[in-house]
């Protein structure tokens, strides 16, 4: 019995999986963590954890202390040169996010003909996996609520109120929600061609993250959603 647990900027996911499929899913939001243990009232004993924490020291100890009840020792991934048949050539391996690296893994299994693996938080990870299993490069940027925040409080008279997607957007609104989300469209679009030159192969879009569903209708090309790609990913290091 595995728990799987992704801290991230907004939400802690957390997966228990008996290795064959997930038995339960849950999550708190980040600010919450201190509400981990409470959402495990029930669940079974695992035999391992394994986690990946971009959201700082604090969540850690966080859930740190959730994970007190069993004597476990969690698994804190980070990211390796090799790994799950995935080879990474970040500068320096270990500077690439756990999460990011836990997503490629699941992505290896799911598309082994190559993929543009994308996660639509509070920011948005693009990241390059080729045919042969390696990972290229990646693109961040600011996700796609924190892209609005950030263009209201820099430019005056921009409203900060809910917008619409729309092709011709007919008020402030709805054409900074419309251009936030024909941004990120264009940086995943980006990749995806930037992929298919490199392999002489249209690569499949692996779509994940709590906005992930909002950039859905601006995608064209192969496209899959994936529920939570970086759960999947730290059951396959776990089980590895």
């Amino acid at each position: 019995m595995i728990l799987a647990v992704d801290a991230g900027n907004t939400r802690i996911k957390w997966g228990l999986h008996d290795g064959k499929s997930w038995l339960d899913r849950g999550w708190v939001a980040t600010g919450d963590a201190h509400l981990l243990g409470d959402s495990w009232g029930n669940i079974a004993q695992p035999d391992r954890i394994v986690a990946s924490n971009v959201a700082g020291q604090d969540v850690a100890n966080q859930i740190n202390e959730a994970c007190r009840r069993w004597p476990i020792e969690i698994h804190w991934v980070t990211a390796m040169q090799d790994q799950c048949g995935v080879h990474n050539s970040y500068e320096n391996p270990a500077q690439l996010g756990g999460d990011r690296w836990a997503a490629l893994i699941a992505a290896r299994q799911l598309a082994p003909k190559g993929s543009v693996v994308v996660n639509v938080g509070t920011a948005m990870t693009v990241d390059a996996l080729s045919a042969e299993g390696v990972f290229l490069g990646g693109l961040i940027v600011p996700g796609l609520a924190t892209m609005q925040r950030a263009l209201a409080e820099a430019a005056a008279g921009v409203e900060t109120a809910a917008g619409s997607l729309r092709v011709f957007p007919g008020n402030t609104a709805d054409a900074v929600y419309s251009g936030s989300l024909a941004a990120l469209a264009g940086a995943v679009d980006h990749m995806v061609a930037a992929l298919a030159k490199a392999q002489s192969e249209a690569p499949v879009c692996l779509l994940s993250g709590g906005d992930a569903i909002f950039l859905l209708p601006l995608l064209s090309g192969k496209v899959t959603m994936v529920d939570n790609l970086v759960l999947d990913g730290l059951i396959r290091i776990a089980m590895a």
